[in-house]
């Protein structure tokens, strides 16, 4: 435990810099994407079955902020502002919300998971809106709008969270005032020996994973601390530890409105819940948080369209963020989960809507949030009609027509209605040799393996009909729903890929067995696609509507507004900071701040790279269209402020 609790130390003494401020606003906009304000407020807070910050509800209400005062206390971590700091929007006490949590937070009653209690215990989590809501601040003005991505910190806030648990347990000051804010008046001495005997328990066990992780990232450094540690003088000994953070520092961090989905999703399946931590794989790999509307009628979701199955993509998402999942091989309930299937359907229903989009030829459920004069400022409409030109000559043969045209609804880019009727967005698929973007997020699924055995796979699930394991060339569309099935079965060296839709899947059938679900309602449910998986060598081009509400770009983030990503690479910054809310209207991106407490996004560094998508005169690799001038940059951006038909004619 000492060890554990040292290099915890070593780990979260990088990553703990100060908090940043963020300056409030009374005024307070919310977009009209469609829904109610009811609809809005269950979005926010309907748990997806998660317990993503591994204590007790009580605790998390319990916890000090982190950092130690000679007088008087900390706030505590709970609190609306201080979680404000990490890019958390503030929640209001509604029957959705009775703890008035910030949005994306959730509170589960009367829930078990054995590696956090022995006993039933009420757990937090976070919900989908936790990544998915966006915010700005635009002339004083807090926008907000649902289903972009979030300004938040996730990481940092694991970070904090350890801390607060490492400092309540080593100083007594602060654990007497823990006990006493959670026993209350049976806050006796036993009560309390019991209590910190929880806490380091709890310690123990989410520090040894947080530990192996970072055994990784740091490549061994953490044996050479050690022997630091027991062999050289105090002086020397600091003077190591500030070597390995400073190294650590050098090494890939999500950092604000990122995240490693993919290879965090099997750190948690494979490692956690398996107790396996050589399953554990560095987080490299970032991407942006996606935005989620219109994504329900896409065939293939996923920045690499590795995904066919909705319902496959929203469980293993919840299993990535701390969903409880049993996973032995000879246990009666194997695959047994607090997974949340009936709520995830009803959020996937409430994103798309029920009416199909070509019944009429458009979107139900979530919008697009619009671009509004009276917030943003007027769009200069020749400057539109322009951008609509070069948007049709450079933009529109990946990223499709305008939505109000009838050329964006043709079979050119719907797969063929199914015995239901429904058609799917199947978007193109651009291969990354081609783009010329960071390969990290799409090599994870084409690489990485994990040893499944003692699991208990023995599940079916579906491939495409093509190479998707290795580089392929660049296809518009498969137009095609025919996947054949595969049996996924235990192994020590597994595609990730494979083993994870299979898991995934496993514990849906597990979650429809114990319901009682129909197979009618089975298939509803699960969207009506089977739960077909490949890996391409690639990314999805989407529709830009909304765009201007999605910074920062690429796939990673790494390009801070749309200005820097029509520019030749060369001009693109190499270094700025994520986690100012200020947004620029001109450049169309959140504003480059550098700020205490701010994430600097370097992109030299792995997974981070801003090469690729490059309109240049110059070719090579990543160079999809010409160079445009300074003023067809400002043309274009005006255009994504609107996309829509414009005669051009006259």
């Amino acid at each position: 435990m000492k060890n554990i609790i040292l290099v915890s130390f070593i780990i979260f003494a990088a990553g703990c810099a100060k908090m940043p401020t963020m300056p409030t606003s009374n005024n307070i906009i919310w977009l009209n994407q469609g829904w109610s304000e009811q609809e809005r407020q269950q979005f926010h807070h309907r748990s997806q079955g998660t317990m993503t910050l591994p204590i007790p509800y009580e605790w998390f209400a319990a916890l000090e902020q982190p950092g130690f005062r000679l007088l008087g206390t900390n706030g505590l971590i709970i609190e609306n502002g201080y979680l404000a700091r990490l890019g958390f929007i503030t929640g209001d006490v509604t029957p959705y919300n009775q703890a008035g949590l910030p949005v994306g937070f959730s509170v589960d009653y009367n829930v078990t998971n054995p590696a956090i209690s022995k006993t039933a215990f009420n757990a937090i989590g976070l919900t989908c809106a936790a990544c998915h809501t966006g915010q700005m601040r635009v002339n004083g003005r807090s926008v907000r709008y649902d289903g972009g991505p979030a300004m938040t910190n996730l990481t940092e806030l694991t970070t904090v969270l350890a801390v607060a648990l490492i400092e309540t347990y080593v100083d007594d000051a602060k654990f007497k005032r823990f006990s006493q804010r959670i026993l209350g008046v049976t806050n006796t001495e036993k009560n309390q020996k019991n209590l910190r005997k929880s806490l380091k328990h709890t310690l123990k066990n989410q520090l040894q994973s947080i530990v192996r992780l970072e055994e990784l990232r740091l490549a061994g450094l953490r044996g050479k601390a050690q022997e630091a540690i027991k062999e050289n003088p105090f002086k020397n000994r600091i003077k190591t530890i500030k070597d390995i953070i400073n190294d650590r520092k050098k090494s890939t961090t999500e950092g604000f409105t990122r995240l490693d989905a993919l290879n965090r999703i099997g750190n948690a399946v494979f490692g956690t819940d398996t107790g396996n931590l050589e399953n554990v794989a560095i987080t490299d790999a970032p991407v942006n948080y996606p935005h989620i509307w219109n994504t329900s009628w896409f065939l293939w979701v996923q920045y690499d369209a590795s995904i066919m199955g909705p319902m496959i993509r929203n469980a293993g998402e919840a299993m990535g963020v701390a969903a409880y999942v049993k996973l032995e091989q000879n246990s009666p309930d194997n695959f047994d989960s607090s997974v949340k299937l009936d709520n995830l359907f009803w959020m996937e229903s409430l994103l798309g809507g029920t009416i199909p989009p070509t019944k009429n030829k458009k979107f139900y459920g979530l919008q697009h949030p619009e671009w509004r004069a009276d917030i943003f400022g007027e769009i200069d409409r020749k400057k539109h009609a322009q951008g609509a030109r070069l948007y049709a000559e450079l933009c529109q043969k990946c990223h499709l027509p305008p939505m109000d045209s009838e050329q964006f609804w043709s079979d050119t880019y719907w797969t063929k209605p199914d015995e239901r009727n429904l058609s799917y967005l199947d978007l193109p698929i651009v291969d990354i040799d081609y783009i010329g973007t960071d390969p990290q997020e799409a090599l994870v699924l084409m690489k990485r393996k994990v040893n499944t055995n003692n699991i208990g796979l023995n599940t079916t699930v579906y491939l495409e009909n093509k190479k998707w394991f290795t580089k392929g060339p660049v296809y518009y569309g498969s137009k095609s729903t025919d996947c054949k099935p595969v049996t996924v079965v235990d192994g020590e060296s597994e595609l990730f890929s494979l083993s994870l839709g299979a898991a995934v899947q496993s514990v849906n059938n597990y979650w429809y067995k114990i319901h009682n679900t129909p197979k009618s309602q089975q298939e509803k449910m699960n969207g009506y696609r089977k739960n077909c998986l490949r890996a391409p060598y690639a990314y999805k081009a989407r529709p830009l509507n909304g765009i201007w509400a999605t910074a920062p770009f690429l796939h990673n983030g790494s390009v801070p507004n749309i200005y820097a990503l029509l520019s030749p690479v060369q001009e693109r910054p190499n270094k700025f900071y994520l986690g100012s809310l200020d947004y620029d209207t001109q450049k169309m991106g959140y504003k480059m701040i550098k700020a205490e407490g701010f994430f600097e996004l370097d992109t030299a560094i792995t997974g981070n790279s801003n090469k690729g998508h490059e309109f240049s005169n110059t070719p090579g690799k990543g160079v999809i269209g010409r160079g445009l001038s300074e003023e067809e940059r400002y043309q274009l951006i005006e255009y994504l402020k609107d996309i829509r038909t414009v005669n051009n004619n006259g």
